[in-house]
């Protein structure tokens, strides 16, 4: 038989519980939203989509090579798999 804690219940949780769990979860929807978006940053001129360029202002360019003789910005793409593993550790 499986445990629950008491905020699990509906009826035992209290106001601010319920409060913290919605800022919680809008919290963790925007990091997602977020990553969602910095990961279209990385791979949108690749697939020949419309890039979004905010990252250049907020975030430092990391070089990576690639197999060719090309390099990308790989920033987009650390900053989205780090924003995603944390919104979906926070939900």
């Amino acid at each position: 038989m499986a445990t629950f804690r008491d905020e699990d219940s509906v009826q035992t949780r209290t106001g601010s519980s319920r409060a913290v769990s919605a800022v919680r979860s809008a919290v963790s929807y925007g990091l997602f939203a977020a990553g969602v978006l910095a990961l279209w940053a990385f791979f949108a001129p690749h697939m020949g989509l419309p890039a979004v360029e905010w990252h250049a202002a907020v975030l430092p360019t990391i070089v990576a090579p690639t197999e060719g003789d090309a390099v990308v910005d790989a920033a987009p793409l650390i900053a989205g798999l780090v924003t995603c593993a944390v919104a979906v550790w926070l939900r």
